[in-house]
């Protein structure tokens, strides 16, 4: 059973990341924080409660996190996820409140009260991660393992040509992240690029008309109809359930250890992820880093929980 706090700025993959998580058995879902990313952090605090009433599970806590970037001005992807975050779907007001606590404090509280225990699973900015391990070092011992959803090292960025979102919106935050010396996995677009869910599998996954599986199919149209097919692209990239899925199989994909850093004076390449391949002896490996994935394996795991768990 692996122990997550989820670190989300949700974000129509980072709901299906969520619907994921709550419906895989090798996953104790013991909080969620909240980040600015997509949408700002009043949105998708917001949203990560309205996800939980949604489902069913409002005994999860969620920490509002951090609604601004450590040091550039802040960015977001509304373009993407639309102007609230999830496709411009209202959903019912949520039955449950943010716990008073910020999100940086209650992941050093549960990291500390669980040594060796929890994994943080960050599919956002890094944000409250730097600023967690900034306030507490310790917790870069303690913590069982941090999976990052975020870089581009062999393909091109997807908010500039250099560039993944969620480093490009927190570049000081992922160095720091980086070079923490926690144990780490990376989860780059060289590999959630491959991870394609198709307009078929949407309409398959769909059929049933519960309310999760309704509002996923109205998320995934909004994407595909409105940011997607003028860009002539056909299918969703599913960049946060693969990250989410990486924490608890790992084995989906394949990882190569590597010295990763974040360009943070670039005029054209503020973001940017350079991989150093272990064979750099210059360079120590500071994260296992996905160069491979078993994309059809994951796809199939992922509808079939979605069919069992929420139709």
């Amino acid at each position: 059973m692996q122990r997550i706090i989820l670190d989300t700025d949700p974000g129509i993959d980072d709901a299906l990341a969520l619907f994921l998580a709550l419906a895989s058995p090798e996953v104790q879902l013991e909080a969620i924080t909240t980040v600015s990313g997509n949408v700002g952090v009043e949105l998708t605090t917001l949203n990560a409660l309205s996800l939980l009433t949604l489902t069913g599970h409002t005994e999860i806590p969620v920490a509002r996190g951090s609604g601004v970037p450590l040091v550039r001005e802040r960015v977001d992807a509304a373009e993407v996820h639309g102007r609230n975050g999830l496709g411009d779907v209202t959903l019912p007001a949520p039955e449950i409140q943010p716990v008073a606590q910020h999100a940086v404090d209650l992941i050093i509280e549960k990291v500390l009260q669980a040594p060796g225990a929890l994994t943080l699973v960050a599919i956002g900015p890094l944000t409250n991660l730097a600023l967690a391990v900034r306030r507490e070092p310790r917790i870069a011992e303690l913590v069982r393992e941090v999976v990052v959803m975020g870089g581009a090292l062999l393909v091109p960025g997807n908010v500039t040509p250099a560039a993944e979102f969620n480093i490009y919106a927190d570049p000081h935050a992922a160095s720091i992240v980086l070079h923490a010396g926690w144990p780490l996995r990376l989860v780059s677009l060289d590999t959630t690029m491959l991870a394609e869910l198709s307009r078929k599998q949407i309409a398959h996954m769909t059929q049933a008309h519960s309310p999760v599986l309704t509002f996923s199919k109205e998320i995934l149209a909004y994407y595909l109809d409105i940011f997607a097919a003028p860009r002539g692209q056909r299918a969703f990239h599913m960049h946060d359930p693969l990250c989410l899925a990486a924490a608890f199989q790992p084995d989906l994909i394949t990882w190569q250890p590597m010295y990763v850093d974040v360009e943070l004076t670039g005029t054209l390449t503020l973001g940017e992820t350079l991989g150093y391949l272990a064979n750099d002896t210059s360079h120590a490996p500071n994260a296992q880093v996905s160069v491979g994935v078993d994309s059809e394996r994951f796809l199939r795991m992922f509808l079939e929980r979605m069919g069992k768990t929420y139709a």
